[in-house]
């Protein structure tokens, strides 16, 4: 009884297969694929096709096919129909199988080789139909609903991927396309097409998901992916992905094109030749290299460059993903056994060298075994920038250095300059003599000595900052000035004015001094990097590539701390214009006489303090404003490079502005005795020599009186 009803399920099982069987018309036998034939004497016009087994193919060719792998449940018929003319070309139809929308009357294979000229080669894969000209209309077309699945192989039969050395290497152990079908759970059902490798665009990574991290469902040609930490997925599309057993291990990696790391939580790299490709100098004692098939394992071991970071974050390198190739204008091979190509990897990819910072760079691994003394090294390639524009830069930064030298010159010679508000310039252009006298340096060539690269750095920055800090000081000054009924006093006491510049310098040199040591701390010891300056680096400047989407510490510690004082000097400047039409007016009501002349004398110096004030605020103020809309916009680029010839040519507008007045003329030629002191040359008096005579002296306090309560007169008439 039990066994009548064993063998009744049996026979109903065996009935339902049979019944839901697909039939397949396969041109070639399984393990066989098609070859197309030419016919020498026909000039490629005429052909004909044949089948060859993989075996044979390696053997006799080596070449390397893979045919389709049916699945068990699909009944197949085999054969290729015959010429229907012997004068004519048996027709071809290069039709997807599963994109057939009538009954095709022929049969189907994959075509993996050409005979020609007595030579099979190998060429790209496709499915195609074969069609036949007997017409069989009691035969079975079901292969229309059949479905062909793509699969990719990362590695060749054989060979298994290495996540570690990011290559395929030789194993021995089973890993065969039918054993990852077989892993894959295959389809009974369906038709699989195996290709191997993988092929990303050049803007795409190829990033590694191992099975330890993350589940791999493949569903017909799509391959679904999901984090076990629950931190990244999502879905591969045809052809953007292939899988393979992990060489140490029998799990599965999958490797996925896609454009964005972050998307699985990758960290990206770039490598230089493609996987199973690696430099050879062409030339001892040269690196000019090209890239040349492995082939006996060399290995892509970047340890070096991962061990520093995996120290800080142990899960950094569990996701892999690689970019090949480097496009730039030039390129440079970085020797890491010298201190002055020193470089390493940042957590977010990026490479610090001594040329610059930023994805312009490729890892590869040199192979020059074949010159005496030679062994197989990891290193990095570099693009580098251009000479001729930084041999331009540097020209027109030392004319803007010697410019303000010479305005630094002037003010601190003559004695009737050193007052409060020439001081505060002579500490302005000091610290902008310093920026530029550095940043000469830096364009001049590049700096070998990593310390005084940083030491350059800093001193572009200290210089930079401070020079904002005094001009911030003048705007503020200059307000003061105008604020209230105190302007109109005609004289400061010379103490009183000392007491201000202690205080002026005590805020500048310390908000200078403590930018700088906070920047210095958090480059030295980092605890973000967003807050990672990496001083020093590259062109003797931030780290990064200015205005890159990575260019955080750059903003952080300038652009956005200079932008706020920017802002505040202008504040500072439009109250002032406020406070200055005010004081005109009272001034204006002021009656005739010596303490009215005095008083108008001193507004109108103030004023014009008021006006250069505005003026340096333009020039330095206008340097920020155009780099920061740079993020913004970069066209037209003939505007861009007018900004910078501005920017470049700070100094000689400072020049301009500070030193090239009619006064100061006269008071260059006083001191190089070539002016006589009484001397009325072009208008010029004992009242148009700059406020500077009038700074020097002190008014009694019965003056600085008399001039309030003239005031409150005339305010009050009416």
């Amino acid at each position: 009884m039990h066994l009548l009803i064993v063998l009744s399920a049996i026979v109903c099982a065996s009935v339902e297969i049979i019944q839901g069987a697909n039939v397949f018309h396969k041109c070639c036998a399984n393990n066989q694929g098609l070859m197309k034939v030419f016919d020498d004497e026909a000039f490629n016009l005429s052909f004909s096709y044949e089948c060859i087994d993989r075996e044979s193919a390696w053997t006799d060719y080596n070449i390397t096919i893979t045919p389709l792998f049916i699945g068990k449940n699909i009944s197949l018929e085999y054969g290729i129909p015959d010429k229907c003319d012997d004068n004519l070309t048996q027709e071809i139809l290069a039709i997807e199988l599963f994109d057939q929308s009538e009954p095709f009357n022929g049969c189907f294979d994959r075509l993996v080789a050409e005979l020609q000229n007595g030579t099979v080669k190998a060429i790209t894969p496709v499915v195609v139909g074969i069609k036949s000209c007997v017409k069989n209309e009691e035969r079975n077309t079901s292969e229309n609903n059949l479905i062909i699945n793509y699969y990719r192989k990362c590695c060749p039969r054989g060979q298994s991927y290495d996540s570690n050395y990011h290559i395929c290497r030789d194993t021995e152990v089973n890993n065969s396309e039918e054993w990852l079908l077989k892993r894959l759970k295959m389809n009974d059902n369906h038709i699989y097409e195996v290709d191997n490798g993988l092929r990303c665009e050049l803007n795409e990574y190829g990033i590694e998901l191992r099975q330890r991290f993350f589940s791999l469902k493949v569903n017909r040609s799509t391959l679904n992916i999901f984090s076990k930490k629950g931190d990244g997925s999502g879905e591969a599309a045809p052809g953007q992905w292939c899988l393979d057993r992990e060489f140490s291990s029998s799990e599965l990696v999958a490797r996925v094109c896609d454009r964005s790391c972050s998307k699985y939580g990758a960290f990206c790299v770039r490598k230089c030749c493609p996987i199973g490709y690696h430099y050879r100098p062409m030339y001892c004692g040269r690196l000019n290299s090209k890239c040349m098939p492995n082939v006996d394992d060399v290995l892509f071991d970047i340890s070096d460059y991962l061990e520093p970071l995996q120290h800080a974050n142990p899960e950094i390198t569990d996701v892999m993903g690689l970019r090949f190739d480097l496009h730039c204008n030039g390129r440079v091979v970085l020797n890491k056994s010298l201190e002055r190509d020193r470089h390493r990897l940042t957590p977010d990819g990026r490479l610090i060298s001594p040329i610059s910072v930023g994805d312009g760079y490729c890892f590869e691994a040199f192979d020059n075994r074949f010159c005496p003394g030679g062994s197989v090294f990891i290193t990095a390639v570099n693009c580098f920038i251009k000479a001729p524009e930084v041999v331009k830069n540097f020209q027109l930064i030392c004319i803007s250095s010697v410019c303000m030298a010479l305005t630094l010159l002037v003010y601190i010679s003559i004695p009737e300059l050193r007052n409060l508000h020439g001081r505060t310039l002579i500490c302005h252009v000091s610290m902008m003599l310093l920026a530029f006298c550095c940043l000469a340096r830096a364009q001049y060539s590049r700096v070998a000595d990593n310390t005084a690269c940083t030491l350059i750095g800093y001193g572009i920055y200290f210089g930079f900052v401070a020079a904002f800090a005094w001009l911030n000081v003048m705007c503020f000054d200059i307000w003061w000035t105008f604020g209230s009924v105190r302007s109109v006093q005609p004289m400061r006491k010379a103490n009183t004015e000392l007491r201000r510049f202690l205080w002026y310098s005590l805020y500048a040199w310390s908000t200078a001094i403590l930018l700088t040591l906070v920047m210095f701390i958090l480059d030295k010891y980092p605890v973000s990097d967003y807050l990672d300056a990496n001083m020093g680096q590259g062109l003797c400047w931030f780290g990064t590539y200015q205005n890159a989407r990575n260019d955080w510490p750059h903003y952080i510690y300038f652009v956005i701390p200079m932008g706020l004082v920017t802002c505040v000097n202008f504040v500072l400047w439009v109250l002032t214009a406020r406070h200055c039409a005010r004081v005109k007016s009272e001034v204006h009501r002021l009656q005739a006489g010596s303490m009215g002349d005095r008083v108008k004398r001193r507004f109108r110096v103030d004023r014009a303090k008021y006006v250069l004030t505005g003026k340096l605020w333009i020039v330095m103020g206008a340097g920020w404003i155009s780099e920061l809309l740079s993020t913004i916009v970069s066209q037209p680029w003939w505007l861009w490079t007018i900004i910078d010839l501005m920017n470049e040519l700070q100094g000689v507008l400072i020049f301009l502005i500070l030193v090239m007045k009619p006064k100061l003329y006269y008071l260059i030629r006083k001191r190089l005795g070539l002016e006589k002191p009484d001397a009325q040359k072009n208008g010029t008096s004992s009242s148009a020599r700059t406020s500077s005579t009038f700074l020097s002296r002190a008014l009694s306090t019965d003056e600085r009186t008399n001039t309030r309560l003239s005031l409150q007169n005339n305010v009050k008439q009416p």
